[in-house]
């Protein structure tokens, strides 16, 4: 049904399930899973020069933290107990909407596949700024031009 998953996750507890029914449904559609994270803490090297940050403790500090967050989300996957998944793993910078917007498109120029579902997880709006602004899930649903599935954080 789809050839591509595309897992948006930020790596919290609250996106694991999400990104453990991605798993599921790469596998049994024998689908190839993105997980992709988007970091906005991430700054060029204008604005570090402007902030008087130094450049190469930043990009070494930004290394660190991608290395970082490329073995959570392999660990993670590891987790479910799949085998022969064919995997990869994203990280971009910038707005966490417009990144998975912007990867997504990349995903279907590379691949040539339409078939692509996105999966991402959310716990509802827990701060005044989503209930003003719209959460991320929310601007995927409204923005992407491939299937949305958002998955619920469980309640405790």
């Amino acid at each position: 049904m789809f050839t591509d998953i595309i897992c948006a996750t930020d790596l919290s507890p609250r996106s694991d399930e999400a990104l453990r029914l991605a798993v599921l449904l790469a596998a049994g559609n024998n689908a190839r899973l993105t997980v992709l994270n988007v970091h906005e803490e991430f700054m060029d090297k204008d604005e570090m020069v402007m902030l008087r940050v130094s450049v190469e403790e930043m990009q070494e500090r930004f290394r660190e933290i991608a290395i970082a967050a490329k073995a959570r989300m392999a660990e993670a996957v590891t987790a479910v107990g799949v085998d022969d998944l064919k995997v990869e793993y994203l990280l971009r910078e910038g707005k966490p909407g417009e990144g998975i917007i912007k990867a997504t498109k990349e995903i279907h120029e590379k691949t040539g596949s339409a078939d692509i579902l996105v999966v991402m997880g959310t716990n509802g709006k827990h701060s005044l700024k989503e209930y003003l602004l719209g959460s991320v899930a929310e601007y995927i649903v409204h923005n992407c031009p491939y299937p949305v599935m958002v998955v619920p954080h469980p309640k405790d």
